[in-house]
C-alpha cells in the first residue's frame, strides 16, 4: 500500500537509524509516538545549500519521496494541458 511506501522511505532517513543519534540542523529528533506516526517518521530535512530540489544523502527517502511527488505533479499539469513544466 501507499502507506507502507511511506513507512518505508521514511526508514532510509539517516535520522531514523536505530544505531544513530544525530545533532545536525536538518536531522529530526522526535519525541512524541503520536507525532512520528502523524508524519510517517519523516522530520528529516531536504535539500543542500539553498537548492530544495537537491538530494540530501542523509534523508535518502525524503529525497527520493520528493523526486516522486514532484514527478507526479509535473505529470497532473502535463495532463492539466500545461505542456512545458520542466521534465
Amino acid at each position: 500500500t501507499v502507506l507502507l511506501f511511506i513507512r518505508e522511505l521514511s526508514e532510509l532517513d539517516s535520522n531514523n537509524f536505530v544505531q544513530n543519534a544525530g545533532v545536525g540542523e536538518r536531522e529530526g529528533r522526535v519525541l512524541s509516538r503520536l507525532v512520528r506516526d502523524r508524519h510517517f517518521g519523516l522530520s528529516h530535512g531536504i535539500g543542500r545549500s539553498g537548492d530544495i530540489s537537491a538530494v540530501q544523502p542523509k534523508a535518502a527517502g525524503s529525497s527520493l519521496l520528493c523526486k516522486v511527488c514532484n514527478f507526479l505533479v509535473k505529470d497532473a499539469l502535463r495532463v492539466a494541458g500545461l505542456l512545458d513544466v520542466g521534465y
